[in-house]
């Protein structure tokens, strides 16, 4: 059978079927439902449009699980509507300006490849033949796995990526996470009792007590209450007592000082602590031992809780809280917010369990040792007013007469 007529300059083949041409990206990732997030969230801007016929890219398009990993607060931020530039950014960041099928991602040991976002990705290839992508900003270290699919379409080619990255163009600060948390009234007591540096991400106030050398390089993770923890309380109270209003910030704030090896830990879940069994100082530890917090994750519902270390004796159970979500601020360093559902009050003790337990002690104590004392002088007494014994008659008087 003849595959191929040479007719003058031409070579003509012959084929079983006619070939369709590509569909455009849209088209060609409709049908993998793993890839439905990232689409939801490219249609919901306005570069949708404008990418679907840019010619010559490559796309790396994130799966659905990786907007888990991300963070709920950093994935609730992203979305949100005051946030487009942002989510435009990051988008663009994933796709490259050049067609790169998995040959040319694969060979070399590392490359770096141009985005529509403005800033570059580096691709780096392990000896056992997995891909690592790193962004141009996000987190230190962060890393994501890319699985090659070459993937056709009308302008060039997909890929998957097990993670999204985020671009340098992207600052993730506390304050953006604390509005993604719904922690507006939160925000407004930071603000109140002067920690404001903390939600814009920018470093302590040069003569505030948090410029020192304890906290000057620190980065912060910020316990953020919702709306809805504070409709029992009484804010007016709260923003007419600065003293008390600065504690209360203060029990929800904690100092991360930078470490290589907590960034490693906390890389793979885009936690801002490491949560598991742990205990972290706030800035209200220098000024009160109950100002640590205790870390724990639950055996029966697996969630995490955090509580007021050395907390007792509490009625309204104000000592711990639920932690219900998460979100890493970008930077060099660790830190974020972690959302609860309820406001820790800082614990003061009562009157009876700072005192209480010493004294009825110091009680006990006075009444074993004069019970002891008097036990020994009622035996000390029966001993001398003992009976004594002589012979019947007296003593005999005949030694005495011999001398």
């Amino acid at each position: 059978m003849r595959v191929s007529v040479v007719a003058n300059n031409t070579v003509i083949y012959f084929i079983s079927r006619p070939l369709v041409p590509p569909p455009d990206v849209f088209e060609a990732a409709l049908p993998l439902l793993d890839f439905s997030s990232y689409l939801a969230a490219l249609f919901s801007t306005s570069k949708a449009e404008p990418l679907r016929m840019t010619p010559s890219t490559t796309f790396l398009i994130p799966e659905n699980e990786a907007f888990k990993r991300l963070g709920l607060l950093v994935s609730a931020h992203l979305l949100s509507p005051s946030s487009k530039e942002d989510l435009e950014n990051v988008l663009m960041h994933h796709v490259l300006t050049s067609v790169q099928y998995a040959d040319s991602l694969r060979n070399g040991s590392q490359h770096t490849f141009a985005t529509l976002e403005g800033s570059d990705i580096t691709m780096e290839r392990l000896p056992n033949g997995t891909t690592f992508t790193s962004s141009s900003g996000g987190w230190a270290g962060f890393r994501a796995e890319l699985q090659t699919r070459d993937l056709l379409t009308q302008t060039g080619v997909i890929h998957e990526m097990s993670d999204i990255m985020v671009p340098r163009s992207v600052q993730i600060t506390i304050g953006k996470l604390v509005k993604a948390a719904k922690g507006s009234t939160m925000a407004t007591l930071v603000n109140k009792a002067g920690f404001e540096w903390i939600l814009n991400g920018t470093a302590p106030p040069d003569g505030s007590p948090w410029a020192d050398e304890r906290f000057g390089k620190a980065s912060w993770t910020l316990l953020c209450p919702t709306d809805e923890a504070f409709k029992s309380y009484n804010l007016t109270h709260f923003l007419s007592d600065i003293p008390a209003l600065q504690a209360i910030v203060a029990q929800h704030l904690i100092p991360t000082p930078p470490s290589s090896d907590f960034f490693e830990m906390s890389l793979n879940n885009n936690q801002p602590l490491v949560l598991e069994g742990a205990t972290y100082s706030t800035i209200r530890s220098a000024d009160s031992e109950f100002g640590d917090l205790v870390f724990e994750q639950r055996t029966d519902t697996h969630e995490y809780v955090v509580g007021i270390k050395g907390a007792r004796g509490s009625t309204d159970r104000q000592d711990w809280a639920h932690i219900t979500a998460w979100g890493r601020s970008t930077g060099p360093r660790t830190g974020g917010v972690l959302q609860i559902d309820r406001l820790l009050i800082p614990y003061r003790p009562t009157w009876w369990v700072s005192f209480g337990a010493p004294i009825s002690t110091g009680f006990v104590g006075v009444i074993l040792i004069c019970s002891f004392f008097c036990g020994v002088r009622a035996i000390w007494r029966r001993d001398v007013t003992e009976a004594t014994y002589e012979p019947i008659g007296g003593f005999g008087r005949d030694d005495d007469d011999e001398e």
